[in-house]
């Protein structure tokens, strides 16, 4: 990857890393009344930042040969879709079975499995045990954002125990960058 490319996926990426730990900090109890806008706000600032990031490597494969069906496999297009299509019968069976609402129809197994899916994150399934890595990835979002804010003791205010001491292990690894001189 030429070095330009290289620096700009790295901004990119880091400014996703910081808009997925907004993500995160906003799902704290301390923060209930406005959970809704800035989660998505946030969320959705991260998937178009990746956008871009996406997009910048895509203009430099196009830029240097790449056959435009490789790029379209490469940008995986069958996937996209449109957020302002809103949430799809999926999103809404998986809520469905988050909250424990009424089951869909027998005869309509997509709507089941994702019902199932949502009863997973809801009890026994998906979040049941807490997941190593996940705990590990949130632990260093939210002791990078409160090493970078200068806010290391607002930990405890908001994360559950465990989790409070391991991003605080985290932020007390961290330097905080000099700012570079000419």
């Amino acid at each position: 990857m030429p070095e330009p490319l290289r620096q700009a996926v790295h901004q990119l990426v880091s400014e996703v890393v910081m808009n997925c730990q907004e993500v995160l900090r906003y799902t704290e109890p301390d923060l209930a009344r406005d959970w809704k806008r800035m989660t998505l706000i946030r969320a959705t600032d991260a998937s178009d930042t990746m956008d871009t990031a996406a997009m910048l490597i895509a203009a430099y494969c196009q830029r240097t040969g790449m056959a435009l069906d490789t790029l379209a496999s490469y940008l995986q297009t069958r996937q996209q879709r449109s957020r302002a299509a809103g949430p799809r019968d999926a999103e809404r069976h998986e809520v469905a079975g988050m909250l424990s609402t009424p089951r869909p129809a027998d005869d309509d197994q997509d709507a089941q499995m994702w019902f199932s899916v949502g009863q997973g994150y809801a009890g026994d399934g998906l979040m049941s045990e807490p997941d190593e890595q996940r705990l590990f990835t949130e632990a260093c979002l939210h002791g990078l954002r409160a090493k970078l804010c200068n806010d290391v003791d607002s930990l405890d205010s908001y994360l559950p125990p465990q989790m409070a001491a391991m991003a605080r292990r985290v932020a007390e690894c961290l330097e905080v960058p000099e700012p570079a001189t000419a």
